[in-house]
């Protein structure tokens, strides 16, 4: 889906990359061959670290449905100003007529 919130996390100097899409479901996970000499305990705590990290960042970030409807949200208010504004004229109008 293109308006999907991703997110992307690093760790152990870059070592580890992952990407988290949908219901914070692992896309990718990228480690660096550097990084298969560390022990096991520090692989499981540099995924841990990437994946909280894209976590993160994907929580940051406002997804495609909000971003359309906050667009939509300012399109419909301009309009609404610029009918009440047009109102207020033609009720100003018709008070100076009515006093005449």
């Amino acid at each position: 889906m293109a308006d999907e919130v991703r997110g992307e996390g690093t760790a152990a100097g870059g070592a580890v990359r992952v990407t988290v899409g949908a219901g914070g479901r692992i896309d990718e996970l990228h480690l660096e061959p550097r990084l298969l000499g560390s022990g096991v305990a520090a692989i499981a705590d540099a995924i841990r670290e990437a994946v909280n990290a894209a976590h993160d960042d994907a929580a940051r970030k406002p997804d495609g449905a909000m971003q359309a409807f906050e667009t939509e949200l300012d399109r419909l208010s301009d309009g609404f100003e610029r009918a009440i504004e047009k109102v207020t004229k033609n009720l100003a109008e018709a008070q100076k007529r009515l006093e005449q």
